[in-house]
C-alpha cells in the first residue's frame, strides 16, 4: 500500500504539471519505485515525473563530486578568476581575461602580457599552490597556465577530461563550476545547473547562472567532461557565453608552449596605442565612455566627454566595444584617427592622435 506521504507527493506533481501519474495503477508506481529512472547523460527533454527529476539529481550530484577537486580559483595580482585542471601534470584551462588581469582604471587598457607570470590557485578545499601563465589567444579569450607545485596523487593532480564541445545538443543539461565573487574561505567551487542554449563554431551559449569570479571555470556535461570555459556574462546572469573546447584545441601545443595571439600579441611585438577612456566591462555594449575623461589624455585633448558614445572610428561602424578595440588595436602610437561619437541628440567627428600607453 503506498504510504500517505507518497499519495501526498503524487498528488502535488499532478497538481503542479499535469502528470499523466494521476492515472496510473497503484502497483505500477511501486514498481517505478523499486527500479529509479536513469538519466541519459546527452538528453534535451525536462524530467517528466518524480523518479526521473530525483534520476537527474543523481546524475548532477555524480557530476559535482568528481568535477570539484579540479575546479580551481586563479588569483593573479588584484584579479580573480577560475579555471580547471585539464592533466595529470597541472596544466589549467582558463579565460584569457582572467590572466590579463585589471585593467587600468584611467585608460580601461589592460597592462602588457607575461608569459611566466607567477600567480595563486586556490584548490577546492582552499590550499593555494604556484602557478605559472602559458599562452592565450585574447580573441578567443581562451588561456592556460600551469601549476608549478607536485599534485597530492603521488605527485599527480586530479583533472577533467576535455570533450567535444561540437557534440553538445540544444536543451542538454550542463553543469557550470566556478568561483563567483573570487575564491571563499571554506566554500567550495559552487555548482549551478542549468541547459545548451547554442552551440556554434565560436561559441557555446547556456543558461547556467554566472557572475563574476566564474570567469575561466568549467562548463561540464552529465559524464563530467569539460565542454566549454566560462566567458562572457550576458544581458542577464542566467545568459551566458563559454569558449567551445574545440577552439583550445585548435592551438593546444602553442598555448601550452606559451605562445600568444590576438590583440594580446599585438601588444607584446611594440608599444600599443593608448586613447585614455573607459568603456563598460562588457564588450557586447555599446562602445560608449562611463568615466570622466582627463584632460591631458589624447581623448581628453580632442574634446571628449563621459557619456559620449563612438559609433565610427575611420567611417568604420563601432557597434560594441569589442568592435572598438579590434580596430584600435590595429593602430600605434602616434596615429591619427577619426572618431564619430554621439553625443545626446547630436554627431560630432573627432580627430585623435593616439599615444602611448604609460605615456
Amino acid at each position: 500500500m503506498i504510504s500517505r506521504l507518497f499519495r501526498r507527493t503524487v498528488l502535488g506533481l499532478v497538481c503542479l504539471g499535469g502528470l499523466v501519474i494521476a492515472s496510473t495503477p497503484t502497483v505500477q508506481l511501486l514498481a517505478q519505485a523499486e527500479q529509479p529512472a536513469k538519466w541519459e547523460t546527452n538528453r534535451t527533454t525536462q524530467p517528466e515525473d518524480l523518479f526521473e527529476l530525483q534520476a537527474l539529481q543523481e546524475r548532477v550530484t555524480q557530476v559535482v563530486d568528481k568535477c570539484t577537486p579540479c575546479t580551481v580559483g586563479i588569483l593573479i595580482g588584484v584579479a580573480a578568476g577560475s579555471g580547471v585542471i585539464v592533466d595529470e601534470d597541472g596544466l589549467v584551462l582558463t579565460a584569457a581575461h582572467v590572466l590579463a588581469g585589471e585593467p587600468n582604471p584611467l585608460t580601461g587598457e589592460f597592462p602588457p602580457y607575461k608569459v611566466g607570470q607567477e600567480c595563486r590557485v586556490v584548490l577546492a578545499d582552499g590550499k593555494r599552490v604556484k602557478a605559472k601563465t602559458l599562452g592565450v589567444n585574447s580573441d578567443i579569450d581562451s588561456g592556460m597556465l600551469r601549476i608549478i607545485e607536485k599534485g597530492p596523487n603521488n605527485g599527480k593532480w586530479p583533472y577533467a577530461t576535455v570533450a567535444k564541445s561540437a557534440d553538445l545538443k540544444k536543451g542538454q543539461w550542463v553543469v557550470s563550476l566556478g568561483h563567483p565573487g573570487g575564491p571563499k574561505r571554506d566554500r567550495p567551487p559552487p555548482a549551478r545547473l542549468g541547459r545548451i542554449e547554442n552551440v556554434t563554431r565560436d561559441i557555446v551559449r547556456s543558461n547556467c547562472t554566472l557572475v563574476g569570479g566564474d570567469s575561466g571555470g568549467p562548463l561540464f556535461d552529465l559524464d563530467g567532461n569539460v565542454v566549454g570555459i566560462h566567458s562572457r556574462i550576458g544581458l542577464t546572469l542566467a545568459h551566458n557565453l563559454h569558449i567551445p573546447t574545440e577552439e583550445f584545441r585548435k592551438q593546444w601545443d602553442a598555448l601550452a608552449a606559451g605562445e600568444l595571439f590576438g590583440k594580446v600579441a599585438k601588444r607584446a611585438s611594440g608599444p600599443a596605442p593608448f586613447l585614455g577612456v573607459t568603456f563598460p566591462e562588457d564588450d557586447e555594449d555599446d562602445a560608449w565612455i562611463t568615466d570622466k575623461v582627463d584632460p591631458d589624455t589624447p581623448a581628453g585633448k580632442a574634446g571628449l566627454q563621459a557619456g559620449d558614445t563612438i559609433t565610427k572610428f575611420n567611417g568604420e561602424a563601432v557597434k560594441s566595444v569589442k568592435k572598438f578595440r579590434e580596430l584600435l588595436a590595429k593602430k600605434k602610437p602616434g596615429d591619427e584617427v577619426k572618431l564619430t561619437v554621439r553625443r545626446g541628440t547630436e554627431i560630432f567627428t573627432f580627430t585623435v592622435t593616439l599615444g602611448r600607453r604609460g605615456a
